[in-house]
Order: structure tokens, then sequence, then C-alpha cells
């Protein structure tokens, strides 16, 4: 690009409305996390630079659903539907603590569906990137800072996910200081319905990569979740872009 072009280029880019370079990084950044990476900004790039690569965990193979949990993982969201039904119409909690707290669960059993489509409804509700990118890369000491109830919400939804969907009678008594028992059963309901979407999306994804020799439980059993899930994910991906749309619309009236 010669000296003229590059004049001109810094022009366009002067005038552009900021609402508009916004919703561009906005989708740069979802795209970064729909990969199941978390979204960078360049002080990140350059600070990774100057300190070189850092050592990262090994990859442990993703939770799905199997026979052995199948039962356990149904029924829990079964006893949650109608406390989800109240939820939708008289919510004890706030739509982005819903968020955060699918998102903490998320982090945990790294479905990529499900962490690209709520990053989505995240921010529609109000939760910064900031925040998406703290929840799903377990940064959790600067949001207990902030709000200490919220990050208990959090902290809970992480820790039951991480112990294969029980939890300790200490971690509950901490969630109830901080929130009535509506609260308390309203956000065990969305934790129960996410482990199930998030299993469900592994599977399928086990189910695909069973086509790159990368499957981890039996084939038929993948195939049978997978024929199930299927239309639902498919659901999901065009209410996530449709829920996009209008927040990018929002965005833009700014």
């Amino acid at each position: 690009m010669d000296s003229k072009s590059a004049v001109e280029t810094g022009k366009q880019d002067a005038v552009t409305p900021a609402r508009f370079r916004k919703a561009k990084k906005l989708r740069a950044a979802l795209s970064v996390i729909a990969g199941g990476k978390r979204a960078e900004s360049p002080a990140d790039n350059s600070s990774k630079a100057s300190a070189g690569a850092a050592p990262k965990h090994s990859r442990k193979p993703k939770r799905t659903l199997t026979p052995g949990n199948l039962v356990k993982t149904v029924v829990n969201f079964a006893v949650s539907v109608p406390v989800l039904a109240r939820a939708l119409v008289k919510p004890q909690t706030s739509r982005a603590l819903r968020e955060k707290v699918v998102l903490s669960v998320t982090s945990i059993n790294n479905c990529r569906y499900c962490a690209w489509g709520h990053t989505h409804w995240a921010l529609a509700h109000g939760v910064s990137l900031e925040e998406v990118n703290q929840i799903l890369g377990h940064e959790t000491a600067e949001l207990a800072a902030k709000d200490p109830a919220e990050a208990a919400a959090i902290l809970f939804a992480q820790h039951y996910a991480e112990h294969r969907d029980q939890f300790d009678p200490e971690a509950i008594e901490n969630l109830r200081q901080h929130y009535s028992a509506a609260q308390v059963k309203e956000i065990l309901a969305y934790i129960h319905a996410i482990t199930l979407g998030n299993l469900s999306g592994n599977t399928v994804d086990a189910f695909l990569g069973r086509f790159r020799s990368h499957g981890h439980t039996s084939i038929f059993f993948e195939g049978l979740v997978t024929a199930v899930a299927g239309p639902v994910a498919a659901a999901v991906i065009i209410l996530s872009k449709f829920d996009r749309k209008v927040g990018m619309r929002k965005m833009r009236r700014r």
C-alpha cells in the first residue's frame, strides 16, 4: 500500500462511527470464542510476545453423555422443568446472572456450541465481553471483588460441574448466604439444564469426531444422542443468530 492509500484509509477509519467499529470488534471476538478460545485484545498479544509461550494444560477428553450418566442427567433436568418454566415468566434472578451461571458450567464441560450460543445471549443481556472471558478462563478473583454474590453463584456452578453433578453441602450453604431459597432453586435449575446441553453437545462432537478417529464412547450411543440432540442444536444456532442480529441493531442505535 502506498502512502496516499494509507492516508485515505486512515481518513476512512477516522470518520467511521464508533458504534460500527464496536460492532466489528464484537463480531471478531465472538468468532474467536466460537472456536473455543479466549478472545484476546492487542494488549494480551503483546504481553504473550514479551513473556514467551506459557505452558498449557493438557487437553482432557470432553465429558459426554454415557449410559452411566444419561438417566441422572435427564432426571435432574426433568425435575427442574417447572422451575425453568416459571423463570421464563417471572424469574427470581437476573438474566445476566443466568448467563453467567450457564457459562460457568460450560467453562468446565467445554461445550463449544453452548459457549458460542450463550456468549451471544450474555452480551445481549448486558454482560461485558471482559466478564465472559473471565468466566470462560476461570479468572474468578476479579469477579469476586466486583460482586461477591455473583461470584458465589459462578463458583458454585463450576464446583458442581467439576464434581460431576455432586456438590459439597458447604458450597450450597455458601450460595444460600447470598440468595433466597427460590433463587437457589432457579440457579440449580439452570445448572441442570446446561449440564444436559453441554453433555449433549459434546456427545454430538464425539460422534462427528469418529470420522477423525477422536470418539471416546460407543458409536451407537453417540449416534442415538446426535439424532435426538441435532435438531435442538440447530434450533439453538438459529435462535442465537437471530439474537445476535437484534443485539447488533441495538448497538448501532447507540
